[in-house]
């Protein structure tokens, strides 16, 4: 008798040692890993933002600040025709501005949100889609790794009621999601 009990007694406490370790499961975990992030001008980056080169590229320049584009359609950046802004009450349309390409490794939806004064009268549109009323602030541009579409936009300033030297858009945000 004294056998069973001694072996009920070692079962009760093997039964109680594996409910005192558990399954192995934890709570938390705190662990530093390396890594090394680098800011790339926008031709080098993941998203490549970078002008044409083609006719119009008088609008598009680099602000000499790290290698980021900017558009420039105003008394800033006089063309080297003399030009100097967008009409008043008229539909200005810019094909080939800049390049979006997907340097990165999986595909992206790419969007772009405007701020300024008067952001409803400026369109960005993928060259596939230019001036259909599809434009990027509404919906999305798939990229494939490595694939690329060049942007026109277009200003209508029909009807706005805009005089000389009035600012339409400030700057342009591109959101890039996996």
């Amino acid at each position: 008798m004294q056998r069973r009990k001694f072996i009920a007694g070692v079962g009760s406490l093997a039964a109680a040692g594996a409910a005192g370790i558990g399954t192995g499961a934890f709570t938390s975990v705190t662990a530093t890993r390396d890594i090394d992030v680098e800011v790339a001008d926008d031709a080098s980056a993941y998203l490549r933002l970078e002008g044409t080169g083609g006719s119009n590229s008088d609008y598009v320049t680099d602000d000499g600040d790290g290698g980021t584009l900017a558009i420039s359609l105003d008394s800033d950046n006089s063309t080297s025709g003399g030009g100097n802004g967008v009409n008043p009450d008229a539909l200005t349309e810019i094909d080939d501005l800049f390049t979006i390409e997907n340097q990165g490794t999986q595909e992206v939806d790419v969007s772009i949100s405007k701020g300024g004064d008067n952001v409803s009268l400026v369109s960005f549109y993928p060259e596939d889609e230019a001036y259909d009323g599809d434009s990027l602030s509404s919906s999305d541009l798939t990229l494939g790794t490595g694939d690329s579409s060049d942007v026109w936009v277009e200003v209508d300033t029909r009807g706005s009621n805009l005089e000389d030297e009035d600012e339409i858009l400030d700057t342009v945000t591109f959101t890039a999601e996996a």
